[in-house]
């Protein structure tokens, strides 16, 4: 009997002590679903800076992942289990659409969520508990505009995925941005149903336009480019940063050589140490180059743990600082005013069945 209450003892000890040690993180993204391609990898990412960064202030970090199943009410959903396990810190997720959906309950509940891809302009609007590393759609808009002026291109169509609030917010400021420099001939709207492009392409081929501006994710910009190419093989195409997955290439093959795109990182333009210091170390886990989604969920981790760190685990200390913070990362520099964030932005090309970086541009708040 006395056995057995030592052993109660020592186990009720255990726990406690590793309570104590460690401190939970939560972390929601699309590991299923249609952009489970980035979810998948932007795990692989946070894995890959916990190696880097495993504690703060002494406590390991504990990751605890949910799937938000690229789907608003499964992000909600994901959510609200990481909220009913006392998680107050967390990343995710991919999209702007399961963003909308997540962080309402995330900030009924003051938990500090980072952001590392979901670009949609007014997802911040009033919020207090949120930050996130990616550009927004106005900025990124505002750089492949200008890129594109500055090779002639006069007349444009646009690719808009209705089903998605980062294409309509991003087509958005593309349309607005263009108008100063050329025409925009029509914006043809898709959902996330659409597979057969042939019909598209056929039409956007009638207007004979420079250049095809597509706002949607990799999969589909990847089937509009192997339609595209049947008519037209080559025709400019450019991109939002939504592009930025190997099964762009995996996907569209050849169809894809060419095109642009707005990005956060490129593996082959390090900007610091620590993303040489990452870069160096995924690889080594998974026996290849990281891309954007994976450096910059990395960035959500690291920043996270220098929020804990700064507010000792405290989430409205952490929510008062973190509307004008900045941070140097992997992905270059974040910079964070009234809740906006401005940040090193980089254009990537497809060429030979690789990206390829080809212009670099450093925080702008104008």
């Amino acid at each position: 009997m006395k056995f057995i209450i030592s052993l109660f003892i020592m186990l009720l000890f255990s726990i406690s002590s590793y309570a104590e040690t460690s401190i939970p993180v939560g972390v929601y993204l699309s590991m299923t679903g249609p952009v489970a391609a980035w979810g998948t990898i932007e795990w692989q990412g946070i894995k890959v800076a916990q190696k880097l960064k495993p504690e703060v202030n002494g406590k390991k970090i504990k990751l605890i992942l949910e799937d938000a199943a690229s789907h608003p009410e499964s992000s909600a959903l994901s959510v609200e289990k990481l909220a009913e396990k006392g998680v107050k810190f967390v990343i995710g997720p991919v999209s702007s659409t399961n963003a909308a959906a997540a962080l309402p309950i995330l900030e009924k509940n003051k938990i500090i969520n980072i952001i590392p891809s979901a670009n949609g302009l007014n997802l911040m609007k009033n919020k207090k508990f949120a930050l996130r590393v990616c550009f927004t759609n106005d900025i990124q808009a505002k750089i492949m505009v200008k890129y594109i002026n500055s090779l002639g291109y006069k007349k444009g169509v646009i690719i808009e995925d209705i089903s998605q609030d980062y294409s309509v917010d991003l087509t958005k400021f593309f349309q607005n941005y263009f108008k100063k420099y050329g025409t925009i001939l029509k914006v043809y709207k898709i959902d996330g149903t659409l597979k057969d492009f042939s019909a598209l392409a056929t039409n956007i081929e009638s207007l004979h336009p420079d250049f095809v501006y597509t706002t949607t994710y990799y999969n589909k910009i990847a089937l509009l480019a192997r339609s595209l190419r049947r008519y037209n093989k080559s025709i400019k195409i450019f991109s939002g940063s939504a592009a930025s997955s190997k099964a762009l290439i995996s996907v569209g093959g050849k169809s894809v050589e060419g095109i642009i795109f707005t990005d956060d990182f490129d593996p082959l333009s390090p900007q610091n140490g620590i993303a040489t210091k990452f870069i160096k170390l995924y690889k080594k886990t998974y026996g290849k180059l990281p891309d954007s989604p994976e450096a910059l969920a990395a960035d959500s981790y690291l920043f996270l743990l220098d929020i804990m760190e700064k507010s000792n685990f405290n989430t409205q200390k952490a929510a008062d600082m973190i509307k004008d913070i900045s941070f140097s990362g992997i992905t270059g520099k974040i910079k964070i005013k009234n809740g906006k964030t401005y940040r090193t932005a980089i254009l990537r090309e497809v060429r030979n069945g690789s990206f390829v970086p080809i212009s670099v541009f450093q925080p702008s708040e104008k």
